[in-house]
């Protein structure tokens, strides 16, 4: 494992010191979510709290919750030891991601060989999509290993469905919800399942056990939805980003024509910037738009569905997708061409290795981080990064593909000669 995690965070670090060199967080005169979270963090760091870090360069001090405050709160760390330039919160995005080597090799020891574990490993080290978002400090790469540890306490609750193993599986998913907003799905996807469909519990238990993870989950959630709560003009609870998310998704331009599936600013007419309100009255406004507009077109809503899934899935105008990672997200472009084509075969290698996993234990959880991943884009829009739990899925089913195929198809291996030993030897050994 530790062979795996130098090698992850060399590949990440390499990536960061060299390709994005003279590449800056930002072109001049815009604002984006990478600058957000490198500023938030400066800002948490030098004791301002979670404040809006583009108003204060503007020289007024507002709250945030544009996102949850995990990541921001990861770098922080980093900047309150002097460690806050852009180089350090990429080295320090791509040392967190790298982390997820740990929970996948004990995830596939488990249930398989420490070969299926260290293929995944060293493919987890290697593989774009899991390292195409580090060098651009998003919270995809705290995410990331995060997502790994939860498909390790949620198969280790459906083996021991345990009151301890369900605590386990529901902080590493509250952090999850505390880094980013979509993990919270998985409490809906993953948990709640995986006790309520058990066949090893009562009917009894399986509402206990749901009943203590909720609680549970509340109390961890708890100081930051109060204080968003006590903050804001709307009731935010988690973040204010779900309104400016769904605005930038569902417009005319969205919904037909080149950017079918995906985003555009047009979206964003002016009309939801009220006057003297705060984030959460500004998403609020965002988000009546929005829905306003998906119910108004909810015939459309169908294939605009799948076609965001066909672009994070790389189904859907692959090519153009590699423009807008290159251009609007600012990824190096050959990185995501390579990126793409490693997807491609993984995505298919993923296919047989579900097969195989479903032999020796329940497909839920994996099927779970995948789905919510979809279930993202579906709801907002099609970018490659939000793909990157699926992504992890994918990377690890095909582990488990690539093992099976050289157990079956691989040179046979010897067996170790066993040496002849006489009674007279056992009785001396004490068996």
């Amino acid at each position: 494992m530790v062979f795996a995690f130098v090698l992850a965070v060399a590949v990440r670090w390499i990536v960061a010191l060299r390709g994005y060199r003279d590449i800056p967080l930002v072109e001049p005169g815009t604002i984006n979510d990478n600058l957000y979270y490198h500023l938030s963090a400066n800002l948490l760091a030098d004791g301002r709290g979670f404040v809006n870090p583009f108003s204060f360069l503007e020289g007024t001090i507002e709250p945030t919750a544009a996102h949850p405050p995990g990541f921001t709160v990861y770098l922080s760390i980093w900047s309150f030891l002097g460690l806050d330039t852009v180089t350090w919160h990429r080295l320090a995005g791509g040392l967190v991601s790298a982390s997820v080597v740990f929970p996948i090799g004990l995830l596939l020891r488990r249930y398989f060989t420490v070969r299926t574990a260290g293929i995944a490993m060293v493919g987890a080290a290697l593989y774009p999509p899991l390292w195409l978002n580090d060098a651009l400090i998003l919270s995809e790469s705290m995410y990331i290993p995060l997502a790994g540890w939860a498909l390790v306490f949620a198969h280790r609750a459906h083996d021991d469905p345990s009151v301890r193993r369900v605590v386990e599986l529901t902080i590493v998913l509250s952090l999850g919800a505390l880094t980013r907003s979509e993990p919270f799905l998985m409490f809906f996807l993953l948990l709640t399942p995986l006790l309520m469909t058990h066949p090893a519990l009562s009917w009894r238990r399986r509402i206990a056990l749901t009943t203590l993870a909720a609680g549970l989950a509340m109390v961890i959630l708890a100081p930051w939805v109060a204080r968003n709560l006590a903050t804001f003009e709307e009731p935010t609870y988690l973040a204010v980003g779900p309104g400016y998310v769904l605005e930038l998704g569902n417009c005319d331009e969205t919904y037909s024509g080149e950017l079918l599936g995906y985003w555009s600013a047009a979206c964003d007419d002016g009309s939801t910037w009220p006057d003297g309100a705060d984030e959460s009255g500004i998403g609020a406004a965002k988000y009546a738009k929005a829905t306003d507009y998906i119910g108004d077109h909810l015939d459309e809503v169908p294939k605009v569905m799948a076609a965001r899934v066909g672009r994070i899935l790389g189904l859907y105008r692959p090519l153009q997708g590699i423009d807008f990672d290159t251009f609007f997200e600012r990824r190096i472009r050959r990185h995501v061409q390579v990126g793409l084509l490693a997807h491609y075969a993984v995505m298919s290698a993923a296919v047989v290795g579900a097969f195989v996993w479903r032999r020796h234990t329940t497909l839920l959880p994996l099927a779970a981080v995948a789905a919510t991943s979809l279930a993202t884009a579906a709801i907002t829009f099609g970018i490659t990064r939000y793909r990157v739990g699926a992504d992890l899925v994918f990377l690890v089913l095909a582990a488990v593909a690539l093992d099976h195929l050289i157990d079956r198809y691989g040179p046979p291996v010897a067996a170790a000669a066993t040496p002849d030993i006489g009674v007279d030897e056992l009785e001396e050994a004490g068996v």
